[in-house]
């Protein structure tokens, strides 16, 4: 299991490419890559230059050791009901897919949206545009859980989208802290889930705020957490989307903050594979 971390904020404080050598320096094996900042001038959705500057960037990880493993598109992914945004927005996905390739991730992860209507008809026509490119690049897209059902946060709405589509391009993606908003709860959601859960967002929450923040410094019970992952046999990474905890720091203790992180998911790793042997 590879030990990762979104670093959207890291990258705004040092630049993506010192970002870069610190998460390996933290200890992580791999990087999600965020592309749903649209005014950063690194996001590959909204550049010229970007096939280059995700090669540098895939190379620079490689020389320090790591890797990406997914990324996050932009959002949300299509509006109902807005035609311009929606035309504007769609080939940004389609840029993210082929950047995904390009550093050398599996996963780009896209969120569901509600439709006012048949939502897991409307959101299936959708995400089956984009198959095509999952192909053409060899790239999987993750289908995120959000808050609220209208946007796919019970279990079984997001695995009737997941089993409606083709297997070859979409997968599942389980957010920990959304999940335990939503009333179901992080483990009941990854036993529902079954095979179906390929990539995690990892973060803490009191349950009723969206904190992003990190393990063991809110309310979720991590222990059942990691227990839950062990016996569902999951085999895909732990990714931290955690950048509030590092955000509540100045600048100078944000390197401080990362190893922090660094040391409290090599932890949950190793929670989690002593679990699977038990």
């Amino acid at each position: 299991m590879k030990l990762s971390t979104e670093f959207n904020y890291g990258s705004i404080l040092f630049g993506t490419e010192e970002a870069i050598r610190l998460m390996a320096e933290c200890g992580f094996d791999a990087v999600d890559y965020s592309m749903f900042d649209l005014t950063r001038e690194d996001n590959p959705v909204n550049h010229d230059g970007w096939r280059e500057r995700m090669a540098s960037f895939r190379r620079i990880a490689e020389e320090n050791g790591i890797c990406f493993n997914q990324t996050h598109a932009p959002f949300p992914s299509f509006k109902k009901g807005d035609a311009a945004y929606n035309e504007a927005t769609f080939p940004q996905l389609v840029r993210a897919i082929e950047a995904t390739a390009i550093l050398g991730a599996k996963h780009v992860v896209m969120h569901p949206q509600p439709t006012g209507g048949n939502d897991l008809e409307e959101n299936k026509a959708f995400f089956e545009r984009l198959a095509p490119y999952c192909r053409q690049f060899g790239v999987k897209i993750a289908i995120e859980n959000l808050i609220g059902e209208a946007f796919f946060a019970k279990p079984e709405q997001l695995s009737a989208l997941i089993d409606s589509l083709d297997g070859s391009c979409f997968t599942g993606l389980l957010d920990i802290g959304h999940a335990s908003i939503n009333g179901v709860g992080a483990p009941e959601f990854i036993k529902a889930f079954g095979k179906r859960l390929s990539a995690l967002h990892v973060h803490d929450n009191d349950r009723v705020h969206d904190c992003h923040n990190l393990p063991y410094t809110k309310g979720l019970d991590w222990d059942a957490i990691c227990t839950a992952l062990a016996e569902s046999g999951y085999e895909g990474d732990l990714t931290f989307e955690a950048g509030f905890f590092v955000r509540q720091f100045p600048k100078e203790l944000a390197r401080d903050a990362y190893h922090m992180m660094g040391a409290v998911g090599k932890y949950l790793v190793s929670a989690i594979e002593a679990k699977k042997k038990q």
